[in-house]
């Protein structure tokens, strides 16, 4: 290939569209990445793009992709095209759709508009075209409900095909897309069903959908985590982060994994981020469960870390350790500072979690003191404490944060020691 990437780059103004397809689909398919090819290919391409043949479109763009193209907006030009008439064949679909994920150019608009014209090839889908278009549509924030409905209801049908890796993205993908209505049952017993076949890594994403996908997950998740066990040595910190996630949301977990994640994440400290120190922290408070060793190791590291937190985080991770017992100064006056200095970003629920925390840690320190008068100050000017339902469509998400900021900030103005002139 490296030879004949050297013809190639000396005839290619020559070649006609035909041949610039076959030409990106075979390099593409021996990942023959040739970065000169590659750039000359995609100019090429341009320039003929009125031209190609609509057949050619899928292949084009699979190929392409394979060969890290970076040219995005190429891709998406082509998937446009290719979307005013709609695909003739459903691995096109296919191709088109994991292609442009793969280039990271597949936004939620482009992915809308694939979706709307290929409902029909929906049924024709085998079960791991429907979990890595699943996949994709959940990694892109693809919003066509019937689309993604009409992908749920065939991997309810075809979810004994599934492959473990299927299986895993598929259950990943319904939990972020919301379609526990239609694989809030099967995914779960299917899980189960097939649960000694899994990999470390698979078992922790699919406590993480079950979590979300099951109105019963305290029914399926000690199943999981007793599978979990013997794969901890192997757990990588996103993998503790997925399990953490599951704890959280069903509020049940096993002390026998507890206690092994909790040496694998002390081994494995000095690699966790700021996502991931929030959710270990937040998961074993919402639990009511406190580890000395481990909140101590996680308050180094969050210390050395701080400048990574963003308002979100340190919200989280400051109600997190006030919660489970631990008021050591080394995290609190971290975050606090960080706090401070990310004060232009605060919204009212990391705000509120923030006032909560460090009134009930109840610690002396000037940058404390000067947090929760600045916290006081800034909900006191952009109107949190006035926040209500009824000024919200009445979502979840949004109720809570009504009720956070309604609960939580009004005791810093009145606070006897910050309190405002």
């Amino acid at each position: 290939f490296t030879l004949l990437s050297e013809v190639i780059l000396d005839r290619i103004k020559g070649l006609n569209p035909l041949d610039l397809s076959r030409v990106a689909l075979a390099w593409g398919q021996a990942s023959c990445k040739d970065d000169l090819l590659v750039k000359s290919l995609c100019k090429a391409i341009r320039t003929n793009l009125t031209s190609f043949p609509k057949s050619r479109i899928s292949y084009t763009i699979h190929g392409l992709s394979m060969l890290d193209c970076k040219d995005k907006q190429l891709l998406v030009d082509f998937a446009s095209a290719w979307a005013t008439t709609g695909p003739e064949e459903s691995t096109e679909v296919l191709h088109i759709i994991s292609g442009l994920a793969r280039s990271g150019a597949l936004d939620p608009a482009v992915c809308d508009r694939i979706a709307e014209c290929s409902l029909q090839c929906v049924p024709r889908f085998n079960a791991w075209s429907i979990a890595t278009i699943l996949l994709a549509c959940a990694q892109s924030g693809c919003t066509h409900a019937e689309f993604l409905e009409s992908l749920g209801r065939a991997a309810s049908l075809k979810i004994s095909e599934f492959s473990m890796t299927d299986l895993s993205a598929a259950a990943f993908a319904a939990a972020k897309l919301s379609l526990a209505p239609i694989l809030g049952d099967c995914i779960p017993r299917a899980a189960l069903d097939r649960v000694s076949d899994f990999k470390g890594a698979q078992l922790a994403v699919m406590m993480h959908a079950v979590s979300r996908l099951s109105d019963s997950p305290g029914e399926y998740l000690p199943v999981l985590e007793n599978a979990v066990l013997p794969h901890v040595p192997t757990l990588t910190p996103v993998d503790l982060r997925y399990i953490c996630m599951a704890w959280t949301r069903a509020g049940v977990s096993t002390e026998k994994l507890r206690e092994a994640l909790a040496l694998r994440t002390i081994d494995m400290i000095d690699s966790l981020d700021a996502s991931i120190i929030s959710h270990i922290a937040w998961a074993h408070s919402k639990l009511q469960v406190s580890n000395a060793d481990l909140f101590k190791a996680l308050g180094v590291r969050c210390a050395a870390s701080i400048s990574s937190f963003n308002p979100s985080r340190l919200g989280c991770t400051a109600l997190a350790f006030v919660e489970a017992g631990v008021h050591e100064e080394v995290p609190l006056l971290s975050i606090a500072r960080q706090a401070l200095r990310s004060l232009g970003q605060m919204h009212p629920v990391p705000g509120s979690r923030l006032a909560r925390a460090f009134i009930q840690a109840d610690l002396e320190s000037p940058e404390i003191t000067a947090l929760l008068e600045s916290l006081a100050s800034v909900a006191s000017q952009q109107g949190w404490t006035g926040l209500s339902p009824s000024r919200f469509e009445q979502t979840d998400f949004q109720k809570h944060c009504a009720e956070t900021v309604q609960e939580f900030l009004p005791s810093i103005l009145v606070n006897q020691r910050h309190e405002m002139s």
